[in-house]
């Protein structure tokens, strides 16, 4: 197990948080990271509304992802880049080159992206080889392919937002409105 060193004033603070004669500086430092880690949570699921061209738009977060049934994508970015299209499947491409880019492993890849990834050309079954980087990827739903950008940000810990609307189809979430996830 790693040793840290807190200075004498961030270890009074971490006492606040413990439970005398129960806690050790190990389990009050994981409720702190816990308390942590709901708040981030909790504001992840509160969607907000921003407005866009004299418009609003509500503003998703990884946590509070819509039904995304008839979402056509308008435009994206991953990690500060913008697909060559903009359609779910480039976003998903360009997640996806992004983390093997990182990691160079179709294993790795499958894993923390949760996409359907097969090393080498596989083309049949909806799947996409990329040459380059000799893997083939599964095309998959709006839905699928939010899950899968949000999985592959949280691994890279990188940025990504994602402008969308829905459809004018009587099944579509909110017909005819834009939204915006942003991770």
């Amino acid at each position: 197990m790693p040793t840290i060193e807190i200075t004498e004033h961030d270890f009074l603070r971490l006492q606040r948080y413990a439970e005398p004669l129960v806690d050790t500086a190990t389990t009050a430092f994981t409720k702190v990271l816990d308390m942590l880690e709901s708040i981030n949570a909790a504001e992840e699921a509160v969607p907000s509304m921003s407005e866009k061209n004299g418009r609003k738009v509500e503003v998703f977060g990884a946590g509070s992802i819509p039904p995304l049934r008839h979402a056509k994508l308008m435009a994206g970015s991953f990690r500060g880049k913008s697909p060559d299209k903009a359609t779910w499947d480039a976003m998903v491409r360009l997640a996806l080159e992004t983390l093997f880019s990182e990691y160079g492993d179709v294993q790795m890849l499958r894993g923390t992206s949760g996409a359907n990834v097969v090393q080498g050309q596989k083309t049949d079954e909806g799947y996409k080889y990329l040459p380059d980087l000799g893997f083939s990827y599964q095309g998959v739903s709006a839905e699928d392919a939010v899950e899968i950008i949000v999985r592959s940000a949280r691994v890279l810990n990188a940025n990504a937002w994602i402008d969308f609307v829905w459809r004018n189809k009587a099944d579509a979430f909110r017909p005819g409105e834009q939204g915006r996830i942003e991770i």
